[in-house]
């Protein structure tokens, strides 16, 4: 998706801006504790699959902030002042050069550091390839419609989206396809968090588009530059938490449930193993 649905995406080993979900999400890095790093909390939809959940960290933690928002603001800023578009694309390919040596130095994996300015890039590019600064926002635009129609399809086939990639990241299938899908699928409570959550995302797509479509098909690039940072990590960080607050009793009630399916027919193995012992005993 945009970075955000990258972050899921890149949350876990690079979950986003998976972000899944704007065009320019955080990317969240999983260190080994055994080698003495940090391991970050998930980031974007794998935040939504945290027994942990936390606005902050949803959005890649106060870096993950600055780094989803500054290239944003550093193309506004720079094009506002300047009005020369080669020159506004040459400062974002420093600052996104920067960022990507930062990221190398921490030792990222290559896939965060790949997802953090893979976006960035094809933005630059399109405003480049075009001559025209307004299509540094045209990749977004086209990202959100894209997730809209793909949430979209997934609630009228009655399979929410939200709850595939939750439960991908929370418990991915081992075995059976389709005994993973049918174990959340069929609790009904669950299933209708995932709905209501789908919903959401789904909605803050078109709301996105439908204020930035607008204003770039006029071409008022400093409203849609504008327009494009408030609606990125603020509305993102807003539906994570909402999404969260919406499926996280329906899951924690799920997993008790499972786990006593999963008890009871542990005790009835034993019961039967000890009664054929037992019969076998006494034949």
């Amino acid at each position: 998706m945009t970075d955000e649905l990258h972050d899921t995406r890149a949350a876990e080993g690079d979950a986003a801006r998976a972000g899944a979900v704007e065009g320019r999400e955080p990317s969240a890095g999983h260190a080994s504790a055994a080698q003495g790093e940090t391991v970050r909390p998930a980031s974007g939809i794998a935040s939504l699959a945290s027994d942990n959940f936390s606005v902050l960290s949803s959005v890649g933690g106060t870096r993950g902030i600055v780094e989803s928002i500054l290239p944003e603001l550093t193309f506004l800023v720079v094009f506002l002042i300047s009005r020369d578009l080669m020159l506004t694309i040459v400062v974002s390919l420093v600052l996104c050069a920067v960022m990507l040596v930062a990221r190398l130095i921490q030792r990222q994996t290559v896939a965060g550091v790949v997802s953090g300015t893979v976006m960035v890039l094809i933005c630059l590019f399109a405003a480049y390839k075009s001559s025209d600064a307004r299509n540094y926002y045209l990749p977004a635009c086209i990202i959100n419609a894209v997730w809209a129609v793909v949430l979209g399809v997934s609630l009228v086939a009655r399979r929410p989206g939200i709850g595939y990639f939750v439960e991908l990241i929370a418990a991915p299938p081992t075995e059976s396809l389709s005994a993973w899908y049918h174990g959340w699928h069929d609790d009904v409570e669950l299933r209708r968090a995932y709905t209501k959550a789908t919903w959401l995302w789904v909605l803050m797509f078109v709301v996105r588009d439908a204020a930035q479509v607008p204003l770039w098909l006029t071409g008022h690039v400093y409203a849609l530059g504008t327009v494009t940072l408030v609606l990125g990590v603020p509305l993102f960080a807003l539906v994570c938490w909402i999404s969260y607050l919406i499926i996280a009793t329906p899951r924690h009630e799920h997993k008790l449930r499972v786990q006593a399916q999963a008890a009871a027919a542990e005790a009835a193995t034993t019961a039967e193993v000890s009664e054929a012992v037992q019969d076998e005993a006494s034949a």
